[in-house]
């Protein structure tokens, strides 16, 4: 009986953290060309089509790179060359009615294409620049930033 409880203490403990795990992706990369990297945490990781983005990861891309990730909500992003993209915030729960995305743009150009927090809830959607917030109030825009020094 000890060892029916402890097997299935086991299952539940794993399929939490599977869960866990499963909540806080936020979405992956598509495509890669050039110098492109994922800063997470203290480890910076190569770029590479089909790695998993997670809340909190940079994107960084060289003078020769490009990126185009895909969010988990269908959100699409496109950075150019010698671009910061951090993913500070990504909450997609339809199911309990919570949305959030926060985008802190360093320095580059960002291209973008709303996924479903934007139709469900479109001022939950956010992106920070060094100069200004831009709140979302359509479904796809492009903005560029040349600062010197500009960085997360």
């Amino acid at each position: 009986m000890r060892n029916i409880f402890m097997t299935t203490m086991v299952f539940f403990l794993g399929a939490a953290i599977v869960a866990n795990a499963a909540e806080s992706l936020a979405g992956s990369i598509k495509t890669v060309q050039g110098n492109c990297s994922v800063r997470r945490g203290t480890e910076t990781i190569a770029a590479t089509a089909g790695f998993h983005l997670l809340e909190r990861d940079v994107l960084t891309t060289g003078s020769d790179g490009h990126v185009g990730a895909i969010m988990h909500d269908g959100t699409r992003l496109s950075l150019g060359p010698n671009t910061e993209l951090s993913i500070d915030k990504f909450v997609y729960n339809p199911s309990d009615g919570k949305f959030a995305l926060l985008l802190k743009l360093g320095r580059g150009m960002l291209a973008y294409v709303s996924g479903k927090i934007a139709s469900f809830s479109p001022e939950a959607v956010k992106v920070q620049t060094p100069v200004g917030l831009i709140g979302l109030r359509g479904t796809k825009f492009v903005v560029g930033l040349d600062l010197p020094g500009g960085s997360l």
